[in-house]
């Protein structure tokens, strides 16, 4: 799956979402894991729906895995916000949480193959899972942006809105 997302070889079927809805539903899958860990989910999500161009089933794997490592690697006890919001002609989805092992390289080197933040292995994974999400976003014509601050880990997805 990640040399067929990396090379565009993907099937892609572009229809009009509502980004919101998919990810409340992405969170719904993961709550029980969330619970496990004690993480509070804070959503801000418009009360008007925000419809962007995206393939559903490539967008919920998007999700699945940011999703799957903020299970992995937040910190226990603490919250995760997410939010949906337009700027300008863009519909953005954030993620934030902290992370439980300290972030030692760069936003770079974490969307490479086989690179994973936790270096010392604690957590299971292969290091895929961003670079796969990365890369169904851009088949998307959307874009992915991680940024690192300290313990914090943040990923913006940036989509055109549909008309």
């Amino acid at each position: 799956e990640a040399s067929k997302a990396s090379t565009g070889s993907l099937d892609v079927q572009m229809e009009e979402c509502q980004v919101a809805v998919l990810l409340e539903q992405a969170v719904g899958e993961f709550e029980g894991r969330l619970f496990e860990k004690n993480i509070d989910v804070i959503s801000k999500i418009p009360d008007e729906p925000i419809r962007i161009m995206a393939d559903g089933k490539l967008l919920w794997r998007v999700f699945e895995n940011l999703l799957n490592n903020i299970c992995k690697y937040t910190q226990k006890d603490t919250r995760v916000y997410l939010s949906v919001e337009k700027e300008n002609e863009l519909a953005v989805v954030t993620f934030k949480n902290i992370s439980a092992y300290p972030l030692d390289i760069t936003e770079e080197e974490l969307v490479e193959r086989f690179v994973r933040g936790d270096k010392s292995r604690h957590t299971e994974g292969n290091g895929l899972g961003l670079n796969i999400a990365k890369s169904l976003v851009e088949l998307q014509k959307g874009t992915m942006k991680l940024v690192i601050d300290g313990d914090l880990f943040k990923v913006n997805l940036a989509f055109d809105k549909s008309v």
